[in-house]
């Protein structure tokens, strides 16, 4: 992983244009625990220039996750068009290639969706944010995800169809605009396949945490 890093960062470094800065920035835009004592993250980091970086995804709880490297290219001022793989943990670890877009729809909602192919199948990964200011500190954030697989993945505990609708609410207030402490809560409902393989339909938290970034 070291190495392909470091290729990746090399490459980068082939496409500054005259003048660009190098810029690296790391956002823990999760770091929380649920109220069932589950620990949970998602994190991301970029390193690279105005149109061509280098991104690091993780997302997870406890000793399931997924994490992603990806080279990402802007093609137009709110939208990056990106590719890498991701690797995916629930008991076992599956990996996929991935094609993303990743950027800003109208009414300032971030949005990021995935085509993940591996192991002869292929499937969606939805995901929308939206922020709503009550103050200039005191921010609600509205998340919603969702994933559908063309084909079952039982190692991970992924069915064919719809897997899965989770929705979160945080409310955090700004201590400075780099650190915010939140709660929340989340309500996530499993579908077809992956339900009985999960042995799980439906299940919700209550959470607290920071988001934090630099």
């Amino acid at each position: 992983m070291k190495k392909i890093v470091l290729l990746f960062i090399a490459f980068l470094s082939l496409y500054a244009g005259g003048g660009d800065i190098f810029r690296m920035h790391l956002l823990f835009d999760r770091f929380e625990v649920q109220s069932g004592g589950v620990k949970s993250w998602d994190v991301s980091a970029y390193g690279g220039y105005d149109i061509d970086k280098l991104y690091i995804y993780s997302e997870g709880e406890d000793n399931n996750w997924q994490n992603e490297l990806v080279f990402s290219h802007a093609i137009t001022p709110f939208w990056d068009l990106q590719a890498g793989f991701e690797m995916d943990r629930e008991q076992k670890t599956r990996g996929f290639g991935v094609i993303a877009l990743s950027g800003l729809a109208p009414y300032w909602i971030e949005t990021r969706t995935k085509l993940l192919v591996g192991g002869g199948g292929a499937g969606i990964d939805f995901d929308f944010e939206y922020d709503t200011l009550f103050t200039q500190r005191l921010i609600l954030t509205s998340r919603i995800e969702s994933r559908w697989m063309g084909k079952a993945y039982r190692s991970i505990g992924v069915g064919q169809g719809l897997n899965f609708v989770e929705a979160g609410f945080r409310l955090r207030y700004e201590l400075q605009r780099e650190f915010a402490p939140y709660v929340g809560i989340t309500f996530k409902r499993n579908f077809g396949e992956t339900k009985r393989i999960m042995e799980e339909q439906s299940e919700s938290a209550f959470v607290f945490g920071i988001r934090f970034w630099f």
